[in-house]
């Protein structure tokens, strides 16, 4: 037995109720306010943008260039102490000449490198600290590179400070 569905008379019935205000949209249909709510709660901009790889290959630089301003910045200061004729509040600064050459030198690199974002300031953070307390445990495993950067007691002293950080092939 089949059932007569009178279109004209369902569709008078649900106009009736659009214009009463009482609208009522099946479940299996998605009306445009529907859409637009869950949109906005869960649309394309709310979403978390997802980390490429050119992303991903930033953060490690720098965190790289954390690392080479506060080498850079040792360096520098250190060779610029041994220069007389300087004002003698240069020579006063000590560790503080080489954080001020470090930190000049990364934010020079962030403009040069477009560091600027969260994530690639924090890396850059982190590269600056590793390197700064790591000094010990890089001159310690590499003295003869760190004798050419800086002078022989420099490198003696710092390898001394890092040999509990030295590497050997046994672990």
């Amino acid at each position: 037995m089949t059932v007569m569905v009178d279109q004209k008379t369902i569709f008078a019935e649900r106009l009736k109720r659009i214009q009463t205000g009482k609208q009522f949209e099946h479940v299996d249909v998605i009306g445009h306010s529907t859409q637009k709510r869950y949109n906005k709660i869960f649309g394309k901009k709310n979403q978390k943008p997802k980390r490429t790889f050119a992303d991903k290959m930033m953060v490690l630089i720098a965190f790289l260039c954390g690392m080479s301003s506060v080498l850079v910045g040792r360096v520098a200061y250190f060779h610029l102490a041994k220069l007389e004729g300087l004002p003698p509040a240069f020579y006063d600064l000590g560790n503080r000449g080489m954080v001020l050459f470090a930190f000049v030198l990364a934010l020079i690199l962030i403009v040069v490198f477009h560091l600027s974002n969260r994530s690639r300031v924090q890396a850059l953070l982190v590269g600056c600290v590793v390197m700064h307390y790591g000094e010990a445990a890089v001159a310690s495993n590499a003295p003869e590179f760190w004798s050419h950067l800086f002078s022989a007691d420099y490198a003696a002293t710092m390898a001394e400070q890092g040999r509990d950080y030295r590497l050997t092939p046994a672990g």
